[in-house]
């Protein structure tokens, strides 16, 4: 009997580290799975359809952001089409790059499983860090560009060349995705010189190969740029400051919007394990001091900026994946759950309630759009725009003498998209009409405005589409001063299982007098 327990009694370990083993692959396949499956079923918001509408003008770059997100449509739609998974596919690609880079980055830390397996939790239970997986906008190749270079460089302390030349190519990357990735390159300065390690390649052509790389990728942006009086540069910085002013009111907007796209829970563990960073850093832990150098810094100047001008709080969120690497390194390092047993389980019974409310996120297409973005009802909206359009080629026989536009930009890129999905049972060789945004009555329309000078349609008519009319009557009665005659013809109320979700008056506008009258 003692000898069948002698050989019975190791199974039980051995099975226990087979299943650890099969942990991190499972969460890994979760988060990748989940995040696809979000990609596919949520609707796609208005922002994502402005960026779509960049797809659609290839260039070097844009007005408000750099080509990144437009190429990657571009071929998402090129294999998928113009629907939710061609827009979402490569930022889904990234946000997975992203999310595996963070996993290795643990792994070179020599980081315990405990703090790779909270990683990968971390990317299933923090907002914004799903949000990065399926949502297109500049931010998902941003933060798969982040991470992707701090591996790349630190793997290059050891001196190989090729790892410096990937971290230049990861940070011109960054960089061709937004412009805050500047902070990034802030950050590689930092541990450059503050890394022994890296400081003593300083004398080699490694480092200086890397910034080149990124300098070479990043051309398209700057060339861009110079061709346009670098008015993309001047937009997200001199015309973001003309109007600041010091208060709180987007202070605390930021601080309310993290505590909801952060989860309440983690920020507590972010708070003490920042903390738990300073505390290594001190001690000239390398780890500790890349997670700061690569997150502190943009995370100090977003905040303050906050106290002058509107920050929106997805502009954190690369700042915050070293900061919440860094929290899961304290999570499997630091002792915490074994001195405070009790408060762990009631945490991470809290933390995952909290995240398992994006299980719910499909529902928002139930959700009242009352302002701001929109995400659903376009296609039904545009389906009856097209109708007069075509109703007012019949009369006046003045086909393709028509254009369409809307409020806003992000208005007129909803109905650009869903125009252009409506010709998918058009008869074919059937043209879309252009669809332009507020330059139609001289409002400045971000990258609206490179596309089509509004001057050109003087003495056309056009269709006007106003989603929530009962909240922008202002907005008509400016519309009304550049036009010959405005009449409103169609009220489309689009409903979910009855509830009302977004609502939109149709105008037919003939005599189009231009955008400055």
């Amino acid at each position: 009997m003692a000898a069948t327990a002698e050989v019975l009694g190791p199974e039980p370990a051995v099975l226990v580290r087979a299943r650890r083993a099969r942990t991190e692959p499972l969460l890994l396949a979760a988060t990748l799975g989940v995040s696809l499956l979000l990609a596919v079923v949520m609707p796609v918001f208005a922002q994502e359809s402005y960026y779509w509408c960049y797809s659609e003008h290839p260039a070097l770059s844009y007005y408000d952001h750099p080509p990144m997100v437009a190429w990657l449509i571009r071929l998402g739609t090129w294999v998928f089409g113009d629907g939710a998974l061609g827009i979402r596919l490569f930022s889904w690609l990234c946000g997975s790059a992203g999310t595996l880079a963070g996993l290795l980055l643990l792994r070179a830390f020599a980081a315990p499983r405990s703090s790779r397996v909270a990683w990968l939790v971390l990317t299933l239970i923090v907002p914004s860090l799903v949000s990065v997986r399926f949502l297109t906008n500049p931010d998902p190749a941003l933060c798969g560009f982040w991470l992707l270079a701090m591996l790349a460089l630190w793997r290059a302390r050891d001196g190989a060349t090729g790892w410096w030349l990937l971290a230049g190519l990861f940070t011109g990357g960054a960089l061709l995705s937004k412009y805050t990735a500047c902070f990034l390159l802030l950050g590689g300065g930092l541990v450059t010189l503050g890394d022994g390690r890296l400081r003593r390649q300083l004398t080699r052509p490694g480092p200086y190969l890397a910034v080149l790389v990124a300098l070479l990728v990043f051309l398209p942006v700057i060339l861009w740029n110079f061709g346009n009086d670098f008015e993309s540069f001047r937009f997200q910085t001199t015309n973001r400051w003309a109007h600041a002013r010091l208060g709180t009111h987007w202070f605390g907007q930021l601080l309310a919007g993290q505590a909801a796209v952060l989860n309440p829970v983690v920020i507590v563990a972010l708070v003490i394990a920042t903390a738990w960073l300073v505390g290594g850093a001190r001690r000239r832990d390398m780890r500790a001091f890349w997670l700061l150098a690569f997150g502190l810094p943009m995370l100090v100047f977003l905040i303050g900026n906050a106290l002058f001008v509107q920050v929106k709080i997805n502009w954190l969120i690369p700042a915050m994946q070293p900061l919440l690497l860094g929290t899961a390194l304290w999570w499997g390092s630091s002792g915490f759950r074994l001195d405070h047993p009790v408060a762990t389980r009631r945490g991470l019974r809290a933390a995952l309630a909290f995240g398992g409310l994006l299980a719910l996120g499909p529902a928002i297409v139930l959700v009242p759009q009352d302002r701001g973005s929109t995400w659903s009802g376009w296609d039904e909206i545009a389906s009856r725009a097209e109708q007069w359009e075509e109703s007012i080629d019949t009369v006046d026989g003045t086909e393709g003498n028509v254009f369409f536009f809307a409020g806003d930009y992000r208005d007129a890129a909803q109905l650009s998209r869903s125009l252009e999905l409506g010709l998918a049972s058009a008869p074919p060789g059937e043209v879309r009409e252009p669809t332009l945004a507020q330059n139609v009555v001289g409002r400045a329309a971000l990258q609206f405005d490179h596309w089509e000078d509004p001057a050109g349609r003087i003495g056309q008519s056009a269709i006007f589409v106003l989603p929530r009319p009962r909240q922008r009557a202002s907005l008509l009665d400016e519309v009304r001063q550049h036009f010959d005659s405005v009449e409103r013809v169609d009220h489309v109320d689009v409903r979910r299982w009855g509830i009302e979700v977004l609502d939109a008056d149709i105008f037919v506008c003939r005599g189009y007098k231009g955008p400055h009258v």
